[in-house]
C-alpha cells in the first residue's frame, strides 16, 4: 500500500444510530452489521475513516467488506495509518517487551493488544517470524517490513501468512522468506533450554511463547516425579520438566514433524535420558492407558473454531479432562490450558468440575493463568485473553 498523501480522502464508513458507543470505550472492532453504509464496493483491506451516524468521527481501520469484523480500528480520529505510525506502534511495543526483561526471544507484536490489529510479530533471538491475519496486514505489509528490519536488524524475516484465520478473510495462504536467510538450524532460547523449531512449517510462528511463564512453573513442579505432556507439539512441556530434574518425561502427541524436533531438542540439551517421546492420538493413549502419572499437562490445540462449534468444542473438552483426571496419581497435579477464543475462563473451569464430578475425583484449583506478559490483551476486547490455564490438584 502506499503512503497516503495528505490531501488524499479515505472512504467513509457510516454506523448506525447508537453503535459507537463501545467503540469509544476502546474496542476496536466494528461487526457488519453496525455499519449503515459505505461498506459496498471497498476492497479487501482498504483504509477506512469510521463515523457515527451524525458523521463524528470514531477512528481509522482496515475494512472488509466480505466479514462479520467489517473494519479493524488503528487509530481514534482521522489520521491515516502511514509508515511514521507503523513504526511508533512497532518501537513501543519493542519498548515495552525490554522494560519486562523479556530477553532475545518474545512476542513483539500482539496484534490488537499494541494497537496493531492482524499482525503478530514473534523474535527469536536474530530472526522474526511475522503473521498476517487479514487483508488490510497484506496490505501495510510493504510498510511495516522495512520499519521491523530498521528497528531489529534482524538476520531474517518469515512471513506467515498461512493462519485459518485467511480463510474468513478470504484470503490465500502464503509462506516466504521475506528478509535475508533462514538458518540451518533455527533455535528459540528460553530458560537456558534451547528448542528446534521451524519459522516456515510450524503451527503459528513455530514456538508457543505464550506458555513460556507456564513452563517455568511445571519445571518448577517437576522434581522427582514422572511427568506426562499430552499434545506436546515440539516438547516445551516436556523439555522443561526434565531439565526440572523429572524422574520420567513423556510427551505425547500425533504430529510426527513436531516430534522429530522435540528428539532433536533433547539430544541438543543433554536430556534424552529423561526425555521420550511418543506418537499417538492423546485421547486414544490416555484410553489405552492405565497408568497414573503425579504430573499431567494438557496443552490441546483450539477445539473452538467458531461460536458455532462451542457446544461441541466443550462437550470435547469435557472428555478430555475426565479422561485424563483419573490418569493423575491421587494428590498429583494438573495442568490444563485452552486456548480457544470462545471459551472463557468460567467456562473452563466449570467444565473442569464436570469432568471431576463425572470421575469422581476431587480437584482443587491452585492457581490460575494466561500468556505470558509479552501477550498483552485489550479490557475492552476480551477475546484478546485467548489462553486460559488451571493448575488443579486432584485427588
Amino acid at each position: 500500500m502506499k503512503k497516503l498523501a495528505a490531501t488524499e480522502v479515505l472512504p467513509v464508513v457510516t454506523l448506525r444510530k447508537g453503535e459507537g458507543r463501545r467503540l469509544r470505550l476502546g474496542h476496536p472492532w466494528v461487526y457488519s452489521n453496525e455499519v449503515a453504509d459505505g461498506l459496498k464496493g471497498l476492497s479487501p483491506g482498504a483504509q477506512v475513516q469510521v463515523v457515527d451516524h451524525r458523521r463524528g468521527p470514531i477512528g481509522v481501520g482496515t475494512a472488509n467488506p466480505h466479514t462479520l469484523i467489517a473494519v479493524r480500528l488503528f487509530t481514534r480520529g482521522r489520521k491515516a495509518v502511514d509508515g511514521d505510525l507503523l513504526g511508533r506502534r512497532l518501537a513501543v511495543a519493542r519498548e515495552l517487551r525490554e522494560a519486562l526483561g523479556c530477553g532475545e526471544t518474545y512476542r513483539w507484536v500482539h496484534s490488537e493488544g499494541d494497537r496493531l490489529p492482524g499482525l503478530i510479530v514473534d523474535r527469536y533471538d536474530t530472526g522474526l517470524v511475522a503473521q498476517s491475519l487479514t487483508a488490510g496486514v497484506d496490505c501495510l505489509w510493504p510498510l511495516i517490513l522495512p520499519a521491523l528490519v530498521e528497528q531489529a536488524n534482524p538476520d531474517w524475516v518469515v512471513l506467515r501468512a498461512d493462519s485459518p484465520f485467511r480463510t474468513l478473510e478470504g484470503l490465500e495462504s502464503r509462506v516466504e522468506v521475506a528478509h535475508g536467510r533462514l538458518p540451518e538450524v533455527p533455535v528459540a532460547h528460553e530458560g537456558g533450554l534451547e528448542y528446534r523449531f521451524d519459522p516456515v512449517a510450524g503451527q503459528k510462528t513455530g514456538f508457543f511463547l505464550d506458555q513460556r511463564e507456564n513452563r517455568l512453573r511445571w519445571r518448577g513442579l517437576a522434581a522427582g516425579h514422572a511427568c506426562l505432556d499430552l499434545f506436546c507439539h515440539t516438547g516445551g512441556f516436556t523439555l522443561a520438566a526434565a531439565a526440572g530434574d523429572a524422574s520420567e518425561s513423556l510427551g505425547v502427541d500425533s504430529s510426527a514433524p513436531a516430534l522429530a524436533l522435540a528428539d532433536e531438542s533433547a539430544e541438543r540439551n543433554g536430556l534424552t535420558a529423561t526425555c521420550r517421546f511418543e506418537r499417538a492420538d492423546c485421547f486414544d493413549f490416555l484410553r489405552a492407558s492405565d497408568r497414573q502419572w503425579p504430573r499431567l499437562n494438557l496443552d490441546p490445540p483450539a477445539f473452538i473454531k467458531s461460536r458455532a462449534k462451542v457446544k461441541e468444542g466443550i462437550a470435547g473438552y469435557q472428555r478430555l479432562h475426565a479422561l485424563a483426571m483419573q490418569r493423575v496419581t491421587p494428590g498429583g497435579l494438573m495442568m490444563t490450558s485452552s486456548c480457544s477464543h470462545h471459551l472463557s475462563l468460567d467456562e473452563l473451569v466449570k467444565l473442569v468440575a464436570r469432568a471431576a464430578g463425572e470421575v469422581k475425583r476431587p480437584v482443587q484449583i491452585l492457581a490460575t493463568s494466561g500468556a505470558a506478559p509479552d501477550h498483552p490483551t485489550l479490557p475492552a476486547l476480551p477475546e484478546s485473553a485467548y489462553l486460559k490455564s488451571l493448575l488443579l490438584r486432584v485427588g
